[in-house]
């Protein structure tokens, strides 16, 4: 089964909600497929995603910049100030993960 995946940081919600797709950052391996986000462990649900899982990466200006656009963040070092700030320093590596949500077409 596959856990809800939370994102604290309002930068990447609205990515989600906006754009309907967010590459995010984690420090653990996760599973992937169909799930449910919230803003926090407690929170309420917000949405369906699907979680798809990229690649292992350094949290490195280079390895993150392809997917800056996706990330919700202005820049790499907004995304790699808040991976530090989220995880209380910078991880050697981690994985990247796309989130889709999953939008109800009213059956259209």
């Amino acid at each position: 089964m596959t856990g809800k995946i939370i994102f604290s940081d309002p930068r990447t919600r609205q990515q989600l909600q906006d754009e309907g797709e967010v590459v995010t950052f984690r420090v653990d391996q996760r599973t992937t497929g169909p799930t449910w986000w919230s803003e926090s462990r407690l929170g309420e649900k917000e949405g369906d995603v699907l979680v798809e899982e990229i690649d292992a990466v350094s949290p490195t200006r280079d390895a993150l910049e392809p997917y800056r656009d996706r990330s919700g963040f202005e820049t790499v070092d907004d995304w790699i100030d808040t991976i530090e700030r989220l995880n209380d320093n910078v991880p050697e590596e981690g994985y990247l993960y796309r989130a889709t949500a999953e939008r109800d077409d009213g059956g259209a």
